[in-house]
């Protein structure tokens, strides 16, 4: 399994918590995740995970920017168009459950 680094500053901070990893794996995606994470804060969990996955998108662009050649405004044009077309009309089914 290739794992990738966890950054410098989730190591060092005691309280940082996990949210999501992602793996490619026998032919499909498999997500861990920690759904209720922002259940006891002062924001909407939805809102929250929509924060994550923006902030993400703009991670994943700024490096895209590097081998692209494309802007970060035009990276995730591009990302938000895949985004909903994916969630339009998926490419796979979600499956699986929860564990403890």
């Amino acid at each position: 399994m290739k794992e990738l680094t966890i950054p410098p500053a989730a190591e060092r901070d005691e309280n940082s918590v996990e949210v999501i990893r992602a793996w490619f794996a026998e032919k499909g995606l498999w997500v861990s995740l920690n759904p209720h994470v922002f259940r006891d804060r002062d924001l909407k969990e939805e809102d929250a995970w929509g924060i994550v996955l923006a902030d993400t998108i703009r991670h994943l662009a700024n490096a895209r920017c590097l081998v692209s050649g494309n802007s970060q405004e035009e990276t995730i044009k591009l990302i938000k168009e895949a985004l909903d077309t994916e969630i339009l009309k998926p490419t796979s089914t979600v499956r699986g459950g929860f564990i403890g």
